[in-house]
């Protein structure tokens, strides 16, 4: 009858921290850039056009294909 109500469990978060990227190969210095552009989670990366994403400081279109690639990779686990 003691059960303990699971108040240490966290609630799931509905987004992905932008950090996670560096799980797939987005370097951190590529990490700084978008949170300097005001992106904090994967998929506000993901839902920006390329386009949005390649007119941010220091990122070449390149670049923005393979952190797209990534946010994709993270989001369909």
């Amino acid at each position: 009858e003691d059960e303990e109500v699971g108040e240490e469990e966290e609630e799931p978060k509905n987004y992905t921290e932008i950090s996670a990227l560096e799980q797939v190969k987005v370097s951190a210095a590529d990490i700084k850039k978008l949170k300097e552009a005001n992106f904090h989670t994967v998929e506000a990366i993901a839902y920006t056009p390329k386009k949005q994403l390649g007119e941010i400081k220091g990122l070449s279109e390149n670049k923005v294909e393979k952190i797209l690639e990534a946010a994709y990779k993270l989001l369909s686990t």
